[in-house]
């Protein structure tokens, strides 16, 4: 599910209240940070901070960050991304697994 075969992570935040029985409450508005460059794990390539890491703070020193489309997503433009790409039904089963 990648943007662009670029390196992400996602940040979804949840409260535990009890652990037997076991009650989740989940926080929908997470988000998705992705890398500023394609990923790859070529050997040249293994210490640009560009493409390994997803923090914003590295991301937008990149000489190539467009400050308009950033590099963190917040769930719901993720979800409409994925929607565009695999259609309704599979990004839905995703998000409800």
């Amino acid at each position: 599910i990648t943007n662009s075969f670029r390196k992400f992570d996602l940040r979804l935040y949840v409260l535990v209240t009890t652990y037997s029985p076991l009650t989740v409450w989940f926080y929908r508005s997470g988000f998705a940070r992705f890398s500023n460059h394609r990923f790859t794990m070529e050997r040249g390539d293994i210490t640009n901070s560009f493409i390994h890491l997803t923090n914003v703070a590295v991301q937008k020193t990149a000489p190539n960050y467009d400050r308009e489309l950033g590099c963190k997503w917040d769930v719901r433009s993720l979800k409409l991304f994925l929607m565009s790409r695999h259609g309704c039904e599979e990004t839905r089963a995703l998000f409800t697994r």
